[in-house]
């Protein structure tokens, strides 16, 4: 174990004994954004007697004005009021973390974010890109990391993918492993059963052309899978040669209606999205999403080629948005005491697999 990995685990535990031991003190947590996500950390917050929220904060006139509890169908009142103005959690609130979840791209959720590292506010996010950023957004990551530490706050990003099933999950496994040769990841989604934001990102009811001329721009498709395989490299201790990642829409062979769009037939109903780590010509990572409406068979699997090999499925899936709303939930107790910096998923836990193979140079 680093040194780094022992004070935050002790720090963790610290915590925890704050909260649920001799002191008994509730930790103060403050949302930032109350959609789908949102949503679910309330019902999850509301259960706990150890949690204390103390505001919200979402940009929907709809929201504004309104109580917390009203806002999330909790059946009761919580006696917090949603604001529409980011000073309130800046200076406005005392809290202990705030839990942001706004958006999955970096560049929406970093202006969001910088004023509350720098104003000592430690945080717990559920932004994909943000998971992973030291590969795809350096100057970003670089940027959020200096400020957190200069201010004394912590930053983590948590998420069912990134930030679970296709990174640290596998890394888990891989822990009892003593060789690693590869690790890969398959998701089956049906996207019928997602909400409408997974559905939006997955072009449905595009044509093929159109789809592919928007994932060409970066306009549709699952964000930061390449993070994942960035992330699972860096903590295998393992320099890629080149890391790729291909896109395709899967054609709706009948009329399907969402919530949020209807899908004619021949139209996009979904997409298969791989993201792949390559060392001297050999695939040696792999994120492998195919995700569309009715998908038979949803499942998660993860196969650890080594000594000895471990295959694991999860049957049915992990719904996206429940799941990345318990991380965030879970991890309120370490990031409330964690060290300050960009942290990531793999530096809360220590029995994550952490450089197994050979380190960096």
């Amino acid at each position: 174990m680093t040194r780094r990995q022992h004070e935050l685990e002790a720090g963790g535990l610290a915590g925890e004994q704050e909260m649920h031991g001799t002191h008994r003190r509730r930790l103060r947590a403050a949302l930032y954004g109350v959609g789908d996500v949102g949503k679910q950390v309330v019902a999850l917050l509301a259960r706990r007697p150890d949690v204390q929220i103390v505001a919200a904060l979402d940009a929907d006139p709809l929201k504004v004005g309104r109580d917390l509890g009203d806002v999330v169908c909790l059946g009761r009142t919580l006696g917090v009021t949603v604001s529409c103005d980011p000073e309130l959690l800046i200076g406005g609130v005392d809290t202990d973390v705030v839990i942001h979840a706004t958006s999955p791209y970096l560049s929406v959720a970093s202006p969001q974010l910088l004023p509350l590292l720098a104003s000592s506010k430690s945080v717990v996010s559920a932004c994909d890109e943000l998971v992973y950023p030291w590969a795809s957004h350096p100057d970003m990551a670089t940027k959020l990391d200096a400020t957190a530490q200069g201010a004394g706050a912590a930053l983590l990003a948590v998420g069912a993918s990134p930030g679970f099933v296709t990174d640290a999950l596998p890394l888990f496994l891989a822990a009892a492993c003593a060789e690693v040769e590869a690790l890969l990841v398959t998701r089956v989604i049906d996207l019928a059963k997602e909400p409408t934001a997974v559905q939006a990102a997955a072009g449905l009811g595009m044509t093929l052309d159109a789809f592919r001329e928007a994932a060409d721009q970066g306009a549709v498709g699952l964000p930061a899978l390449l993070d994942s395989v960035a992330l699972m490299a860096a903590k295998l201790g393992w320099r890629l040669d080149r890391s790729v990642e291909m896109i395709e829409p899967i054609r709706a062979t009948k009329r399907w209606e969402t919530e949020a769009t209807i899908v004619g037939a021949g139209r996009v109903a979904g997409l298969r999205q791989l993201a792949r780590g390559f060392r001297d010509d050999a695939e040696v990572l792999r994120v492998d999403v195919i995700a569309f409406l009715g998908a038979p068979d949803p499942h998660e699997a993860i196969v650890v080629r080594g000594r000895p090999q471990i295959s694991a499925r999860i049957d049915g899936g992990i719904p996206s948005h429940l799941a990345t709303a318990a991380l965030m939930v879970h991890a309120l107790p370490a990031v409330a005491v964690a060290p300050p910096g960009l942290l990531n998923v793999t530096d809360l836990l220590d029995t994550y697999a952490d450089r197994i193979g050979s380190p960096l140079p």
